[in-house]
């Protein structure tokens, strides 16, 4: 991903990261995470992910989306290590975060594969949040080129076919 990163910047291209996951309070921090981990990997790929050179963005599973779409909530703020997050032993509990969360919302979450239960607006949201980053020039760009690979695409199928039955014969 970064060196994917790295060619389009090369290429003068800002960078978007776009990130939908879960709503429970890693879920909603982990965007801030994101750049610390990549900053990590900045000497081995040779490209810096600055806030100039790339945009983190979260969307898609808020409070708002959730109610509006009736997604399921999770009883409890069990974490991957099985533990739940809720109870003042989870050695994160007392973290700023997870008691605003708490404060807020209570012991529970929704997974971001809630999503699939609400195909149409899970896909609205994410032209939406994609659409805020692209011009009309590019996209139109984009499907010209597009058709162009299709139609050079279908003019090399008959050649394939032929090349194809051909062996099959032999």
């Amino acid at each position: 991903m970064m060196q994917g990163f790295r060619k389009h910047a090369e290429k003068g291209r800002h960078c978007v990261l776009l990130y939908c996951g879960d709503f429970d309070p890693f879920g909603l921090q982990i965007s801030d995470f994101i750049r610390a981990n990549l900053l990590d990997l900045t000497a081995a790929v040779g490209w810096e992910p600055t806030e100039e050179a790339l945009t983190i963005e979260r969307f898609g599973l808020n409070y708002d989306f959730i109610k509006r779409n009736g997604l399921t909530w999770v009883d409890g703020l069990e974490t991957s290590s099985g533990r739940n997050l809720a109870l003042p032993d989870h050695p994160d509990n007392k973290k700023p975060f997870v008691q605003e969360y708490l404060r807020r919302y209570g012991s529970r979450k929704v997974e971001a594969n809630a999503l699939v239960t609400r195909a149409d607006a899970g896909r609205q949201l994410c032209r939406e949040a994609i659409g805020k980053y692209l011009s009309t020039v590019g996209v139109r760009q984009y499907r010209q080129w597009l058709a162009a690979r299709r139609e050079e695409a279908r003019a090399a199928l008959p050649v394939a076919m032929r090349q194809t039955l051909a062996d099959a014969e032999e």
